[in-house]
């Protein structure tokens, strides 16, 4: 790698709204990206309270990225709370924790791709965490465990 390139440990989060391909149909492009444009500004609100950042948007969705799992935990859940008041249609989010290499902004590995891999996974309006950021951030938050999960392209399961 070039001396761009740091490895790093930290958690990844994905958000996801629900039902936009079938809003976008029903209800039009201007609207889909009113939405859109709607969660990236709070995700960017609550990645900020919470000492992360946006690494980018995806259409409906938001790469989100944080140092400390708690803080990502947090973050999922405030993001979730914000949506749902704000009107939006209900969202899902994925967290997992683990080494990452960082280059020119964005974050790449196995870490990043299961969180990727979670957040499809999740029901509407849940948040689901991977074992490794459920390990270090269970301070004040109650984790139920749901289970090993297979995830696409990932050889083994991932216990959330």
């Amino acid at each position: 790698m070039n001396e761009h390139t740091n490895h790093i440990e930290s958690a990844a989060v994905f958000a996801d709204l629900c039902d936009y391909t079938r809003l976008t149909e029903q209800l039009g492009d201007e609207a889909a990206a009113h939405m859109a444009v709607a969660l990236g500004d709070i995700a960017t609100t609550v990645a900020r309270r919470h000492n992360g950042r946006v690494v980018k948007m995806l259409g409906d969705g938001a790469h989100l990225h944080f140092s400390w799992p708690a803080d990502a935990v947090a973050a999922s859940v405030e993001l979730l709370a914000l949506v749902r008041g704000s009107g939006l249609p209900c969202a899902r989010v994925g967290v997992n924790a683990g080494p990452m290499i960082e280059a020119n902004g964005d974050y790449y590995g196995r870490a990043v791709n299961v969180a990727a891999r979670i957040v499809a996974q999740a029901a509407p309006g849940d948040v689901l965490v991977g074992e490794a950021a459920v390990t270090t951030s269970s301070d004040g938050v109650r984790f139920e465990c749901v289970g090993p999960l297979a995830l696409r392209g990932v050889a083994q399961q991932v216990t959330v």
